[in-house]
């Protein structure tokens, strides 16, 4: 006991050198780096610090103005809120948010070594080759890696915690003890990120199910024991989500985000380095690529091992041979196992092959969408698993009296072992030490520039930016403004203001549309103003090209300042209302000038416009009326028309609206195929993702196109779950008044409220 005491106090203590060294001036001054510029990590920096700044209880109120988000949902380290939001008020911290998020990755490989040890001494393993190996583990994994960007999942001890309480809960000393410690930590880790409570029940119920495997032939004295590893897998992820269910206000978030069947790992990503040389040299005989996430690289002896042991499980099958050396430790075998189930589960098996209709069995699965992070569970066990194997070889080559072989194995092993760790570390930590130019102290430059520009937070209610940023559950996606994003994380940190937009993928549809739709058409009244008060919006923005709609807020703006890459502005909420109005009057001085029939009314002759309402296919979701073009998957043709033959020619604007349906990421895609004379020409792919004209839960499609004699044009929309209604080809700039079945007005296939 003294051995293992002593030996953890010298792997700590060699940690900390390393890390002293690795991350001196960071140490020195925690608030003053960044390690990352990057979206994601700007973003976790900022929603800590702002809500450990400014926030109360429950709701993150730094984002999603008016509405506020839940600290889960938006990488704040919930559970370190809830105790330093205590502590600040004996010690102040709430200026030292960087500093805190900082130090606190950087001092969890700390707390991750003791974890490793204590397991791999647990298999009896020399104290020396435990303490070298621990070391290798511990830089090489995968979680180093996230230090640039998603930095909750830098916390590296908590899967080796989960795996170490679980083997002395499984010891059967002291069961009720080690059982409390288990749930507890996965609770802690639950309150950390969501990805952790589920680390820690797929770990669990893995065991569960090896446990089955192993002792099918006589499963009656498991029962109990199963039936309780059952339980403490499944309870701190119910207790996490049912607290979050019912502390959560918002409606209708995302269920189907993208990315659940790319983010996954595959063979590459586990069993092969992520070197450039590496890739080059196995490109030439398949396709080496693989997703980022995925990545979860074990090391090449580890590697080597994997590989042996596919050939000698697949011999010892042909020749019915019981295994006597690979497999050492009943408890190992079980573990062994079941991280194999994991490391299939996060390589998207068996959803991608065929079994995805299981995801409508186990609908809280695909909110994971990046399923190549629970390799990490595999990453340590099979690590631990070959440290284990490596010594049991090297044993058994001095036992055969080849202690030169044993020595130079030992060697290339550790060696080769230790390199791969070594670079891994160097990429991780490559690059990171950034200045906080983002959320500085109060003293910094950004303070003083507000004040120059004499801007009073208090004469304003929140800051919108420019170039636009913004998401709804992966399906309607503006990413231009990042840098933008960046600058108003800034500025809203330093006068306390919050953001009006988000770039999260679980944010709740309601308040995601309603943000994109603030630079709709004046012809859309901007729905968020409701919950809005009066007061001025500030406008902050990058010197960057601005789409149409976002040069219109800034010519309708008041210039403030301009600093740097940065402009600040004000803009008054009347600029939204007073627009509107001056549609409604538009449209009601149009209206009279049209003549038609009584469906139709246009200041162009009717054969020159093409108008399909879609009542002929009723349908439950729709636009206006009682119908709409539905196709649940695949492919729809809505037309293939010779438009000169009808009389049309020219320049014409094509609209119609497309449902956001929300059981499915992305948006159907549509695209325009046009053919001369039988031939075909090209392919337009219209804009289905990049669209602030919103109306209920419809987004308005539109695309110019020239008509020209002789050429057909076929519309085809792919995708799942696609439903179209009111579609309009009319000429450019003339004026056209639809009224729909249900009495409802459309002027230029906008809606008349």
């Amino acid at each position: 006991m003294k051995k293992n005491l002593y030996a953890i106090l010298f792997l700590m203590t060699v940690v900390l050198g390393l890390t002293i060294v690795q991350f001196e001036p960071v140490l020195k001054h925690p608030n003053s780096y960044l390690f990352s510029h990057g979206g994601d990590a700007v973003k976790s920096y900022y929603n800590f610090s702002y809500h450990l700044k400014y926030g109360e209880g429950i709701r993150y109120k730094g984002i999603n103005y008016p509405y506020a988000e839940h600290p889960q949902y938006e990488n704040t380290h919930p559970l370190h809120l809830l105790v330093l939001k205590q502590v600040n008020k004996i010690i102040p911290l709430d200026r030292y948010g960087v500093a805190i998020i900082n130090l606190s990755m950087v001092f969890s490989f700390l707390l991750t070594i003791p974890f490793l040890f204590l397991i791999l001494r647990r298999y009896k393993l020399p104290v020396w080759y435990a303490i070298i190996t621990a070391l290798i583990i511990l830089y090489l994994s995968p979680q180093l890696d996230r230090i640039k960007g998603h930095f909750e999942m830098v916390y590296l001890f908590f899967i080796p915690m989960f795996w170490y309480l679980l083997l002395r809960f499984r010891d059967g000393k002291n069961p009720w003890l080690w059982g409390c410690l288990l749930v507890l930590s996965g609770l802690i880790g639950g309150f950390t990120s969501a990805y952790f409570v589920a680390f820690y029940a797929m770990l669990l119920l893995s065991v569960f199910l090896a446990d089955l495997w192993m002792k099918r032939k006589d499963l009656k004295p498991y029962i109990k024991p199963g039936l309780i590893l059952l339980i403490m897998a499944i309870l701190p992820l119910a207790v996490v989500k049912g607290l979050v269910s019912i502390t959560d206000w918002a409606p209708d978030r995302p269920n189907n985000p993208w990315g659940f069947y790319i983010f996954h790992a595959n063979l590459f990503s586990v069993f092969l380095p992520d070197y450039h040389a590496m890739k080059s040299l196995f490109s030439t005989w398949t396709n080496f690529g693989y997703q980022w996430e995925g990545r979860s690289y074990i090391g090449l002896p580890a590697s080597l091992l994997a590989v042996s042991m596919i050939f000698t499980i697949v011999y010892q099958a042909i020749k019915k041979q019981k295994d006597q050396f690979l497999f050492q430790h009943p408890e190992m075998n079980t573990f062994l196992l079941g991280a194999v189930l994991v490391l299939l589960f996060s390589m998207c098996f068996p959803f991608k092959y065929g079994f995805g209709f299981l995801l409508d069995i186990l609908p809280p699965v695909k909110q994971f969408r990046a399923l190549g992070r629970f390799a990490w569970i595999f990453y340590y066990v099979f690590t631990v698993y070959a440290a284990i194997l490596f010594w049991k070889g090297y044993q058994k080559l001095k036992e055969k009296a080849l202690p030169v072989s044993a020595i130079l194995f030992l060697v290339f092993v550790l060696g080769s072992w230790s390199l791969d760790a070594a670079i891994n570390a160097k990429k991780s930590f490559s690059g990171i030490f950034l200045p906080n130019n983002k959320l500085e102290s109060d003293s910094g430059p950004y303070r003083q520039m507000l004040s120059e520009a004499n801007i009073n937070p208090e004469d304003y209610q929140a800051i919108f930016f420019l170039p636009f940023a913004n998401t709804s559950g992966d399906k309607l996606l503006f990413e231009e403004g990042m840098n933008a994003f960046a600058e108003a994380m800034k500025c809203a940190y330093h006068t306390g203001l919050p953001l009006i937009q988000s770039f999260s993928p679980r944010l709740p549809f309601p308040h995601a549309l309603s943000s994109i739709q603030m630079l709709a058409d004046s012809a859309i009244r901007k729905t968020r103003l409701d919950d809005m008060n009066e007061l001025p919006i500030l406008l902050v923005m990058t010197h960057e090209k601005l789409s149409k709609e976002e040069q219109w807020l800034k010519d309708h703006a008041s210039f403030l300042h301009t600093y740097d890459q940065v402009s600040l502005a004000r803009v008054e909420l009347n600029v939204f209302h007073q627009s509107y109005q001056n549609w409604l009057i538009f449209a009601d001085s149009t209206r009279a000038k049209l003549s038609g029939t009584e469906k139709i009314k246009a200041d162009v002759p009717l054969n020159e416009l093409y108008h399909r309402d879609f009542e002929e296919t009723p349908h439950e979701n729709s636009f206006t009326g009682q119908g709409a073009l539905f196709q649940r998957r695949n492919k729809i043709e809505v037309f293939s028309e010779n438009f000169s033959e009808k009389g049309m020619d020219g320049d014409y604007e094509l609209t119609f609206w497309m449902y956001f349906d929300t059981r499915i990421y992305d948006m159907p895609q549509p695209k325009l195929h046009l053919y001369n004379n039988g031939a075909y020409q090209k392919t337009i792919r219209l804009n289905n993702r990049h669209i602030h004209n919103i109306y209920d839960r419809w987004v308005r499609v539109e695309q110019l196109l020239n008509i020209q004699p002789g050429f057909t044009y076929q519309l085809d929309v792919e995708g799942k779950y696609i439903a179209l209604d009111e579609l309009l080809l009319k000429p450019v700039n003339c004026n056209v008044l639809i009224e729909t079945m249900d009495g409802r007005k459309l002027l230029n296939n906008f809606p008349l409220d």
